[in-house]
């Protein structure tokens, strides 16, 4: 029996999800002079989490993506059964932090998408904090390029140029403190697939994100506010998300970055250009 064309490329997904498996690995604060590794969920069932990280814990064995349909769900917050880490990597407001992606072999040039970095307030410890009272605002976002490519050069190709790596640089002036940054990969390979299904579609576009713990130093005044719950960040319905042109064209310069804009406390630039 011939397959439909959507069940077909309802399998390509599991394919190219495995392709796309993926965690923050390498953590530098500030680059390049401090390094930490992160956290390797593929062992947690049989590796004690190591307390030397401010990678977060999380259960995401072969770093599985999360689509529309976990957009309100606690997975989305940093990862499938996350929770905080133990210790906070200190780092000035102003100076760059950066982090690598590990999966076997290099991010997939069909994974084309944006790259946007988050920042919440612990107010207090974040080895303790509730990762549902986290209130993020954007801090960076990069999503199309240009077009030199095939389906254009986007933030996600960046990363995967500089060895699967991303700088992001904490907001000048934050007050001093403890936050959790939450870095995020959007694939939209299949974002198409969501297109009129309306919110919290169980296929579209992927989500990969991935928290770190910062003791941010500083005579900084800056204080965030504005930010919200990661539960709300999208519903997988925005144009940026269920994105029907991406196999069609090199030009994307129409892309919406999804999520909230970008915090007026933040530099309004693209990470990767830190």
């Amino acid at each position: 029996m011939a397959l439909s064309m959507r069940t077909a490329l309802l399998i390509l997904s599991l394919v190219t999800s495995i392709l796309g498996h993926s965690h923050v690995d390498e953590i530098w604060a500030p680059n390049p002079s401090v390094h930490y590794n992160g956290w390797n969920p593929n062992y947690y069932d049989v590796t004690p989490y190591a307390g030397d990280t401010p990678g977060w814990y999380t259960e995401n064995q072969g770093g599985n993506p999360l689509y529309p349909s976990d957009a309100k769900s606690y997975n989305i917050i940093c990862a499938k059964r996350s929770s905080p880490a133990n210790v906070s990597a200190p780092i000035a407001a102003g100076e760059i932090a950066r982090v690598k992606w590990w999966q076997p072999g290099e991010w997939p040039p069909s994974h084309k998408g944006p790259v946007i970095d988050y920042i919440a307030a612990c107010n207090g410890p974040c080895s303790s904090v509730n990762p549902t009272t986290l209130k993020f605002v954007k801090i960076a976002e990069l999503g199309w390029i240009d077009n030199s490519r095939h389906e254009g050069f986007w933030a996600a190709d960046a990363l995967r140029d500089d060895d699967s790596s991303w700088n992001i640089r904490i907001p000048d002036g934050l007050k001093a403190g403890e936050y959790v940054l939450r870095h995020e990969i959007i694939a939209l390979h299949l974002a198409h697939l969501a297109v009129g299904d309306g919110s919290y579609s169980p296929i579209g576009a992927e989500f990969y994100p991935q928290c770190v713990n910062l003791q941010i130093t500083g005579d900084g005044t800056k204080t965030i506010t504005g930010g919200v719950d990661a539960r709300t960040l999208y519903t997988g319905a925005e144009p940026g998300l269920a994105y029907h042109t991406l196999h069609e064209t090199n030009e994307h310069g129409n892309y919406i970055i999804p999520g909230p804009a970008i915090w007026s406390g933040a530099l309004k630039r693209g990470s990767f250009r830190a």
